[in-house]
């Protein structure tokens, strides 16, 4: 027995031993970090510079950092304390065995000089080193902004982008131009996006149509509203977003970027205690301008009212007369003076308008330590719009979860997914017969648009005292309150998106990084016309339109950048990359019409069908780059880049193009100094930016009633296309 205590105690003292050795060769590098005036600062990122070793501050601003031993060798190295809106602060330090404090002091940066931006697929600068064009946008103004839209945040934040709302309905898109039109091709002319380093889909799609309306705004004059895909990014996820606008900023990204480029980092967790946010907002929203209709003037012509114009040889008026609105009587002029004849007149201006409101709830947790962090948010957002009925809303629920994990002093991994389900309910409001306000601004004063269902059937614009007879006559146009409340137009969206990363450092000079992305969403749309709904053709006896989009995106990143420092006034960087990406679009949709019962409203439930659209494109493309900078006195900064790409959608005797950018940025007054003048610097930038072709159609489709020939990309075989649908492939 004591024998066996004495060989635990010998194993103790021995692993103490070796504990203890352990500890003593590393280097525990340990301080503070707070601004210019005392104020302790969180979140700052504190790094040996070259090393791939750092940290980020707690919230009172206390920061620790590790070198194994492995790693020490009695050198000195750079140690960086650095954060967005406070000049960057390096510190020499003689790496040994042991503790190591320092305090580190940051002043304000108003011009945000030396803060690390992100440039492109894999690559970064300290802002003041760029020769070309770029726009920063951090999270404060996005949240300011109170927009539920990434894409409206960004309105006024940078000169020459323009951001366009298509309506101010719950779920409406909005557009976004870069330098105006830069292009006569067909295609999108808006601005690439890229989330944590992968493209994502921007697009919007009509349900009339299920093709995809890249201005947005021609797309809604007849129609519902219509989300454009980047609405589906939680503004309160997102760190900074960067807006690359000429063609050496984006040249990096090959034919995707000919419209610019708009890269949106998302938020990360911080080290230390876990953190808890909670938000909540509620905002009202009412017109605050009505349609200036007259309502003096009833139905009529030229002061007389239809009965008396229709009146029989002994003068009995007709009660009737004006029940048709396409009575030339009825439609033309106007009638008597209802200030005269005291008839009720009814506020056709402001009736079909209710207060809308909107509510964001939005919850986070966040936190880690040294090697581990974690980003997880989730929110809800209820948008009721406007217009009286159950049919003018939007819901939309975000879940994101993003975490890293150091898993050697050389090697960390990544995560971020983030889910996106969305729901709209739209009203038909555009200039169309079934739509809301063609028939409710031309109602006459003294209409009574309620109720707008009747004993014998709908009352509609057309007829103010329906019989039975006109239950399924031709409506001419509906009444406002049966397209506010009978038809439905809904869209339903479930959306994944994120990415995998990694990066390594093979040597303190040598770094890879590796980044798998994928983009996928199924949208699923119904739009139902009620029997007796105008504009459905016929007999009135309703329509059905049910249509899916199903979308994929996949990507991959990788890229190798060599650092070195040849002496105290060069040190420059070279980079290679490959990027592989494949895209994936397809729209199905089917229109039934007469209806055999009032409902349901499915397809099943339809007499004849129009011929099915199933459209499908593919796109590939294969991308490899290259990108050398140097850094001359640290007062002159060069940079060139040279991207080559393939692409499915290329003509085959042109299957790869050339992408070439180069920049240069001088300090002039660290050269020259200017007094009163604490920084200036002049730049100059030059690349080539090509709008990406679309693919090819492959098969031939017509309708008698159109004989189009449609040339989209390098089209090598005129293709036929009509109202049959289309599909297009590119291989």
């Amino acid at each position: 027995m004591v024998s066996k205590l004495r060989q635990t105690g010998a194993v103790l003292a021995f692993l103490a031993l070796a504990a203890t050795a352990a500890s003593a060769q590393e280097a525990t590098i340990t301080g503070r970090v707070t601004s210019d005036a005392g104020t302790p600062l969180a979140s700052a990122s504190v790094f040996l510079d070259g090393m791939g070793i750092g940290t980020l501050t707690r919230d009172d601003g206390r920061y620790s950092l590790v070198v194994p031993a492995a790693r020490i060798n009695g050198q000195t190295a750079s140690l960086v304390a650095r954060l967005i809106g406070y000049k960057s602060v390096a510190f020499s330090v003689t790496l040994a065995n042991g503790t190591i404090a320092h305090d580190f002091v940051l002043a304000t940066n108003p011009l945000r000089l030396g803060e690390i931006v992100i440039t492109g697929t894999g690559t970064s600068s300290a802002a003041e080193k760029l020769g070309n064009v770029r726009n920063h946008v951090d999270s404060t103004a996005i949240t300011r902004s109170n927009e539920s839209n990434v894409v409206e945040s960004l309105a006024g934040k940078a000169p020459n982008v323009e951001v366009t709302e298509s309506s101010g309905e719950p779920g409406a898109g909005s557009y976004i131009r870069i330098r105006g039109t830069r292009s006569l091709a067909s295609g999108n002319s808006q601005p690439l996006f890229v989330v944590d380093g992968v493209p994502i889909d921007n697009s919007s799609y009509s349900t009339t149509n299920f093709n995809p309306n890249d201005g947005l705004l021609s797309g809604e004059i007849e129609g519902t509203a219509q989300a454009n895909r980047a609405s589906d990014i939680n503004p309160n996820d997102i760190e900074n977003i960067e807006i690359l606008k000429g063609a050496a900023a984006g040249a990096l990204y090959g034919a995707r970027a000919g419209q610019g480029v708009i890269l949106i980092t998302t938020k990360t967790g911080k080290a230390g205690a876990t953190r808890y946010s909670l938000q909540s907002k509620l905002s009202l929203d009412d017109i605050n301008k009505k349609y200036p209709l007259q309502t003096r003037y009833g139905q009529g012509y030229y002061g007389q009212s239809p009965q008396e114009l229709n009146a029989d040889e002994e003068g009995n008026p007709d009660p009737a007369a004006c029940d048709d609105i396409s009575n030339f009587f009825c439609r033309t002029s106007w009638g008597p003076d209802l200030t005269v004849t005291g008839a009720k007149v009814y506020d056709h201006a402001d009736e079909a308008y209710t207060t809308g409101h909107t509510t964001d709830n939005n919850l986070t947790v966040s936190g880690g330590n040294e090697r581990t962090s974690f980003f997880l948010s989730g929110s809800y957002l209820y948008d009721r719009g406007i217009f009286v009925g159950p049919n003018n809303n939007y819901q939309r629920s975000t879940v994101r979860l993003k975490a890293t994990q150091k898993l050697t002093d050389r090697l960390d991994v990544g995560g971020n997914i983030s889910f996106a389900d969305a729901r709209g309910n739209y009203v038909e409001r555009g200039n169309t017969t079934d739509g809301l306000q063609l028939g409710l601004l031309r109602t006459p004063p003294d209409w009574n648009n309620r109720p707008y269902i009747g004993p014998n059937g709908q009352i509609t614009f057309r007829f103010q005292h329906p019989t039975a007879a006109d239950v399924t006559s031709d409506r001419g146009w509906n009444n406002p309150f049966w397209t506010l409340n009978e038809g439905i137009h809904n869209s339903q969206l479930g959306r994944a998106f994120g990415n995998l990363t990694a990066n390594f450092a093979a040597l303190d000079w040598l770094k890879f990084n590796y980044v798998l992305g994928g983009d996928y969403y199924t949208d699923e749309r119904l739009e139902g016309a009620p029997q007796g709904s105008a504009g459905t053709g016929g007999e009135n006896f309703g329509r059905i339109t049910e249509g899916k989009i199903v979308n994929y995106e996949l990507n991959q990143n990788l890229t190798a950048t060599a650092s070195h420092t040849f002496s105290p006034s060069f040190a420059g960087t070279f980079t290679l990359g490959n990027t592989l990406d494949d895209r994936n679009y397809r729209q199905l949709s089917d229109v039934g019409r007469t209806l055999v019962a009032p409902e349901p409203f499915n397809l099943a439930n339809t007499v004849t069908r129009d011929p099915t659209i199933d459209a499908i494109q593919e796109i590939r493309n294969v991308g490899f780059f290259g990108q050398a900078t140097a850094d001359l006195s640290d007062q002159l900064y060069l940079t060139a880049a040279l991207r080559n790409d393939g692409s499915s959608t290329y003509d085959r005797n042109h299957l790869r193009a050339w992408f070439p950018k180069a920049s240069a940025a001088w300090t002039f007054t660290k050269a020259i100094p200017i007094p009163g003048v604490s920084y200036g610097k002049l730049r100059a930038a030059y690349g080539e930016a090509w709008q990406e072709p679309l693919p090819d159609l492959t098969t031939q489709t017509y309708s008698s009633a159109a004989f189009v020939i449609i040339a989209q990309g390098v089209a090598r075989t005129p293709t036929y296309a009509g109202f049959g649908g289309l599909a297009s492939r590119a291989t």
